[in-house]
């Protein structure tokens, strides 16, 4: 519950069969001293109760002080002292025996006898819980006015109908009921907890009704938005809980999990699973009462699941009870669902099922009973207020206990990926792909090596590495979270997709430029056209080629591959602006300014240009490494072809925003 509520219960209705009342009129009714009703709900809701206020908040105001114990038990203990001090009337009744509130039984007992010398006349026996659980155990109810009835089928109707319509506001119903004894049955047994237990279980019926308390947990204020861009990013978010049906839908509504007005139930998937199979049938023994859990947990689901438009699903924990694959197969197949009466055995069981159905799942939860399907999902995420079983079964605790963070975990998760991807396909074009052409171009067809080994290995270990970290601190890019999440066994980090953008697209382009460069320079000072290049093979190195030896060969050589290089450290600035994004553009993710701006990418310019100046034009490195000077136009000439890469990238992108189905976008990367 504290995952999507503010976890500040309180209640905020009283009531009486179908008389509902507000906690400040039930002070008013209270103060009278004759108001038997009142009197008997604030005496089962002070004395079945766990939680305790702390002694150094006692001064302050009720709603000011700090509680110690469990939020339901809480909000009822403000209730009651906000009619009168519950020590007061702790003072005057001692504790026999009690059973805490489970997730099984759903209910709280207190067995209480009055410290007064007729105590055998003020024995009681109290209980609150969940109404559905409580009623079969009760055959009798108070009215408003203090009156006892019995309890028949037209009453129960009135009864459930107030229910219903506080728990259609989001409010958690409670029951209180009472026992009264005239005499004492564990007089005698009052130290042997074993018989006290059979006893307890004995009497636990013949109950009277009390009244009904409603309470309240709002919502989180950023909870609806966190949904609304959970469900944008195709991420399916499910609500488990322990809550009545009616409470657990009107939370999911004001929430955003539920956004329909027509919500289906197990009817409509019994009718979908006999209309596409029509011997399936769902085994339902009437005798089942299923188990129920306070706890609410949320699932986070993605799928690729297609379903025509968003479709609402509420389920019961006692429907699920029976159900066969293909009832799974379509209760999973829907956008939004809420599971209500769940037990822990049941959120196991849903986390399997989607499971099986190649969901990824994460779940959120904070109490022991959450800790199985913690442990089942993908990934379990804790809360940091919870239980220390819930954190040790998660594989992430939320320290703020705020389901928002869970939302900033999915983004900078896939941010991290994106910017792997961008940091690889940075690095292949020259650092691989644009060093393997020229030698296959020398082996095979004969070429001069435009590039030598020393470049390829600067390359590699200094001027691409500049860059390449500053990709890493890129932003999100705006669209991030209306991407379909990918599927893990599909889409893989690398793939055909990303060597064709790394490889037939950039390092294709990357080769080709740097190599008409090349050809270019040797025209242009050496007097060789490509044609003369191509088969020269050992001619070249035996000198008196076309007129020129060995030593102008080489000279030629060592400056047509520094060249080379430059041309590949340049052409690699407009890959770098290039890949920072996917599918936005350029000027849609600014570097300069800001949110997305990432100034460590200039820093990549002039320190690339500095390793460039540094092995051409430093004589020691020239003599030991063979480099030699770079000719001033060819520091400006692979600039156009740079920005040609970038354009051209911009224009593949243009066309994957504006026809998401086209070749173009089915191959991007």
């Amino acid at each position: 519950t504290g995952t999507l509520t503010q976890n500040r219960m309180s209640v905020v209705n009283a009531g009486f069969i179908d008389f509902s009342i507000s906690p400040s009129d039930a002070k008013l009714r209270f103060d009278s001293t004759t108001d038997v009703a009142m009197q008997r709900l604030y005496q089962t809701a002070s004395l079945c109760n766990s939680a305790t206020f702390d002694p150094s908040t006692l001064n302050l105001p009720t709603d000011e002080r700090v509680v110690n114990g469990d939020a339901t038990d809480s909000a009822i203990l403000r209730f009651a002292e906000n009619l009168r001090p519950v020590s007061t009337i702790n003072q005057n009744y001692r504790k026999l025996y009690e059973i805490p509130f489970n997730s099984k039984n759903k209910w709280m007992l207190s067995l209480r006898q009055g410290v007064a010398a007729e105590s055998h006349s003020s024995l009681l026996l109290l209980v609150k819980g969940a109404p559905d659980v409580l009623l079969p155990q009760c055959t009798s109810i108070q009215d408003v006015d203090g009156q006892i009835h019995q309890l028949d089928k037209a009453t129960i109707d009135r009864l459930q109908t107030l229910q219903r319509q506080w728990a259609s506001c989001g409010q958690r119903v409670l029951m209180l009921c009472r026992r009264e004894f005239t005499d004492n049955p564990f007089a005698d047994i009052s130290d042997r907890p074993a018989d006290m237990e059979r006893a307890v279980a004995q009497y636990n019926g013949e109950l009277t009704v009390v009244g009904l308390v409603g309470i309240e947990d709002p919502p989180r204020k950023e909870i609806p938005h966190v949904v609304d861009t959970c469900r944008q990013a195709g991420i399916r978010v499910f609500m488990v809980t322990g809550d009545f049906a009616l409470t657990a839908a009107a939370i999911a509504r004001q929430c955003h999990i539920i956004t329909n007005d027509r919500v289906d139930t197990i009817e409509d998937i019994r009718a979908q699973a006999l209309s596409q199979a029509p011997g399936a049938m769902v085994d339902m023994p009437s005798s089942v009462l299923a188990h129920t859990t306070a706890e609410k947990i949320t699932l986070a689901v993605t799928s690729s699941v297609s379903n025509d438009g968003i479709r609402s699903l509420v389920l019961s924990g006692s429907e699920l009870v029976g159900l066969q694959n293909e009832h799974w197969d379509i209760i999973c197949g829907y956008s939004e669902i809420v599971f209500a009466r769940t037990t822990p055995e049941q959120k196991l069981l849903i986390v399997q099922q989607l499971r099986s159905r190649e969901n990824y799942v994460a779940v959120t939860g904070d109490g022991v009973n959450d800790s199985p399907a913690l442990k089942a999902a993908h990934i379990g995420v804790a809360m940091g207020a919870g239980s220390e079983v819930a954190k040790e079964a998660a594989d992430m605790v939320l320290l703020d206990n705020n389901f928002a963070s869970i939302l900033v975990a999915i983004e900078n998760g896939r941010l991290v990926f994106e910017n792997l991807k961008k940091v690889i396909l940075y690095l292949l074009p020259a650092g691989s792909f644009s060093e393997f052409v020229p030698m296959f171009l020398n082996m095979v067809l004969g070429v001069p090596l435009p590039l030598s080994v020393i470049f390829m290995i600067i390359i590699c270990m200094l001027t691409d590495v500049w860059a390449s970290i500053s990709l890493m601190y890129e932003s999100a890019e705006s669209d991030i979270m209306f991407r379909m999440p990918r599927n893990p066994k599909k889409e893989h980090l690398v793939n055909l997709r990303f060597f064709g953008q790394a490889y037939g697209f950039i390092g294709l382009l990357e080769s080709l430029f740097a190599h008409i460069i090349f050809f270019v320079f040797m025209y242009w000072h050496g007097g060789f056209t490509p044609g003369q290049l191509f088969l020269a093979f050992d001619k070249w190195t035996l000198g008196n080629f076309h007129g020129k030896d060995s030593a102008e060969l080489n000279s030629l050589l060592s400056t047509g591959q520094s060249i080379y290089f430059l041309s590949l450290v340049i052409l690699q600035w407009g890959n770098m602006f290039a890949t920072r994004t996917r599918r936005l553009s350029v000027f849609q993710q600014n570097p300069f300014w800001g949110p997305t701006r990432n100034l460590r990418l200039l820093g990549a310019i002039p320190f690339t240009l500095g390793v460039a100046f540094l092995f051409c034009y430093v004589g020691w490195f020239n003599r030991i490494f063979g480099t030699a000077n770079i000719p001033a136009p060819f520091f400006f000439i692979p600039l156009p072809f740079a920005l040609i890469i970038l354009g051209l990238d911009e224009i593949r992108k243009l066309i994957v925003r504006t026809y998401p189905s086209s070749f173009f976008a089915k191959v991007a990367w």
